[in-house]
């Protein structure tokens, strides 16, 4: 019988000069998404939240991140034909190259270790990347990924031969994107974590056949195996014979309805829900803990059927609830949160309270969250709040009563007030700011606004860079004072000429602020075309109001 190896191990021990990895001819393309690319960078940024990882404190950390397992066929040399984990092995490889050539240094010198194997000229063996795809997209991944410096020169308008080469592209692009908006601690501590607290299982076997039996065990239906298919093992295996295949059917009629990778994540929120408050890393633990209270039949018929209604009834709200505008409104907002902690307390709402009052409760909810992202709140202090929200309404409490912790605090609401008043444009997450003019935009709208756009920029009316003889200059003798200001910043669908930004006030509205038809999608960016100069006097006419409408909608009815 073939001899077959199966070690968990962490990343660096992966991309080093054990493994040369190769992606056979019989192989699908590579085909992963930003949407794929996104809950994977999504996943590990949570894991650094939550456990607070540091540079200081990473060399401490006992509870490693699985990335799953990839099933190899190797004999006693590095060459490895990857047979299942290509996507995970490319998408880590254009992450590393994008950290690589973003931190740049001494960073980018250690990274580049688990993307090039360095040649040694004594032994007469050449530099070699440790990945190489599929002959016909390999020179592109080299060339645009594996090359030092390279991701850095990518655009939107590389072109392109294959599928393949637009998703490497794209991801990479994504990626670039994202670590923008990051803080730098969060960036330069990523390559650690990769390297060291991520770990994958590597099943070897040195020929095809024994691998592609591996692979279809590994596997179900071609797809990696999730934490709700053990899950629904054990709960199905609790249900009496006669009933499995009736409660089965209920089981994966839920997760089609969702979708796998939707279906597992709405486990997260249906631990929170249950357990009430923060969940420790051990998934296993925490499950047999709801299981050893719930019986199968019950989790199926009272959990599993009811939340999943609701938590599609979420994801699609413009489906389920487009006969309610305010409710879509507040759903579109709550979705532009950068966390999807809100979603346990709504669902409970939704299951077990007034949904007379329901948007009422999620523009409650909406104020809470928003107000939090505003102010970096952190995992913990999310965790700790929404677990609060939920044993209130499992107690009978007014969710409503100023003494909910529903509630901003007289503190947090100063807070807010204090950074809408600064210099929105730098001092606030990317994310943030959005979200503050989505807000602004909604409340400024009286229909149903429609937020589900591709891109959302935000831009400034005042250029950040006027030239000094410029029309801006005769109005503004200290731009800096206003031109991060939230009275100065718009929204916008698209990215534009970066040459129009800079435009004089008349030209920038026509050839920058309006479309073709004169009109902008945005109303809060309407405004802007409604005036004939833009003044410091205009701005902060336009910032206070903008001010004024917040604290009504927020409640911050509070000494300044």
């Amino acid at each position: 019988m073939a001899t077959l190896t199966a070690q968990e191990m962490p990343l660096y021990k992966v991309l080093s000069d054990d493994y040369l990895f190769t992606i056979p001819p019989v192989q699908r393309p590579y085909s992963w998404t930003t949407d794929q690319a996104g809950e994977l960078l999504d996943d590990l940024l949570q894991f650094i939240e939550h456990h607070g990882i540091t540079e200081k404190n990473i060399g401490m950390m006992q509870e490693p991140y699985f990335l799953g397992s990839i099933v190899l066929v190797k004999q006693e040399k590095p060459d490895s034909e990857v047979l299942d984990g290509q996507q995970r092995l490319t998408t880590l490889t254009i992450l590393l190259a994008v950290l690589r050539d973003v931190l740049g240094g001494e960073y980018a010198s250690n990274i580049e270790a688990m993307i090039l194997q360095k040649g040694n000229k004594i032994l007469n063996k050449d530099d070699q990347y440790r990945l190489q795809l599929r002959k016909i997209d390999n020179d592109f991944f080299r060339e645009h990924i594996q090359v030092m410096g390279s991701t850095s020169k990518l655009t939107a308008e590389t072109p392109c031969k294959t599928d393949s080469q637009k998703a490497i592209r794209d991801n990479a692009l994504f990626f670039a994107e994202r670590l923008a908006d990051l803080d730098e601690e969060t960036v330069k501590i990523l390559p650690a974590v990769l390297a060291t607290l991520c770990y994958l299982v590597v099943v070897s076997t040195p020929n095809f056949d024994s691998a592609f039996r591996i692979f279809t065990v590994l596997n179900d239906r071609g797809l990696d195996l999730m934490m709700s298919d053990i899950f629904k093992a054990k709960v199905i295996g609790d249900i009496e014979d006669s009933l499995q295949d009736a409660y089965t059917r209920k089981w994966e009629d839920v997760e089609v309805s969702l979708g796998r990778e939707r279906f597992n994540k709405m486990f997260d929120h249906i631990r929170m829900i249950v357990q009430k408050r923060k969940g420790s890393a051990n998934y296993k633990d925490e499950y047999n803990g709801i299981f050893a209270k719930i019986r199968g039949r019950q989790f199926v018929d009272e959990i599993l059927l009811p939340y999943g209604e609701i938590f599609q009834k979420i994801i699609d709200y413009r489906s389920h609830f487009g006969s309610q505008p305010e409710l879509v409104k507040t759903l579109s907002l709550l979705n532009h949160i950068d966390n999807v902690d809100w979603i346990p307390p709504a669902m409970y709402y939704m299951r077990h309270c007034n949904n007379h009052r329901l948007n009422e409760f999620l523009n409650r909810l909406e104020t809470l969250a928003g107000i939090a992202m505003v102010l970096r709140k952190n995992f913990n202090w999310r965790m700790s709040r929404y677990s609060q929200i939920l044993r209130e309404m499992e107690k009978g409490i007014d969710v409503f009563s100023p003494q909910s912790a529903l509630e901003v605090s007289s503190e947090d609401k100063r807070e807010v007030l204090q950074k809408l008043q600064g210099d929105v444009y730098t001092e606030l997450k990317d994310s943030a700011k959005r979200y503050i003019l989505l807000k602004l935009d909604s409340l400024l709208t009286d229909g149903q606004p429609y937020y589900d756009h591709s891109v959302i920029t935000v831009e400034h009316v005042l250029p950040q860079n006027p030239s000094p003889d410029s029309e801006w200059r005769k109005h503004f003798d200290n731009p800096e004072e206003y031109v991060h200001k939230l009275g100065n910043l718009v929204l916008l669908t698209r990215s534009k000429n970066s040459q129009a930004k800079n435009f004089d006030f008349n030209k920038k509205k026509t050839s920058y602020f309006q479309s073709n038809k004169g009109v902008n999608t945005f109303a809060i960016t309407t405004q802007i075309l409604q005036e004939s100069e833009w003044t410091p006097a205009v701005l902060l006419k336009r910032q206070a109001e903008l001010i004024q409408l917040l604290k009504e909608a927020w409640k911050l009815d509070v000494d300044e």
